[in-house]
């Protein structure tokens, strides 16, 4: 045991990993990525399986304008809601022209954007802007398959 409060689930996928984590009680945070669990619907019920277990949520949030902007709806609707992780660069391009206007900020907090859906709307320019380049991805695993963290 161990009085440092623990936050992962960056990696995890489904509402039934996250049960496994919090049936060990190994975690104060877990951090669903909304990109990654299937959604608001699922990070909403991930949260509430965290609540009933005394956990707080941090979303996990590398990506970009609009998962930013799912995370923040989910902040707005879930009472054990503790921080927002903001990735650097959404208001410079490329990421801002993803999006005809990005979350504004206000004193150090990302204000909750109140317009339909999830508060945004996509610049319809940014995939002709910004088009698709496959890249190959070399993943280091573990022999068990699992992520080798660099």
């Amino acid at each position: 045991h161990i009085n440092i409060p623990i936050a992962t689930g960056e990696r995890l996928h489904t509402i039934h990993e996250f049960g496994m984590l919090l049936k060990r009680g190994a975690v104060q945070y877990v951090r669903p990525d909304v990109c990654m669990v299937g959604g608001i619907t699922h990070a909403k019920k991930i949260a509430a399986l965290a609540e009933a277990n005394y956990v707080g949520v941090v979303p996990h949030n590398p990506l970009s304008p609009v998962s930013t902007a799912a995370c923040l709806q989910i902040a707005a609707c879930i009472p054990n809601f503790a921080l927002q992780e903001y990735p650097t660069g959404e208001h410079e391009p490329p990421k801002s022209e993803m999006v005809k206007s990005a979350v504004r900020q206000e004193n150090g907090y990302l204000i909750i954007p109140d317009a339909p859906g999830i508060g945004i709307e996509l610049a319809e320019d940014a995939a002709e802007k910004h088009p698709f380049t496959p890249r190959v991805v070399s993943t280091r695993l573990h022999e068990d398959g699992s992520v080798i963290d660099q």
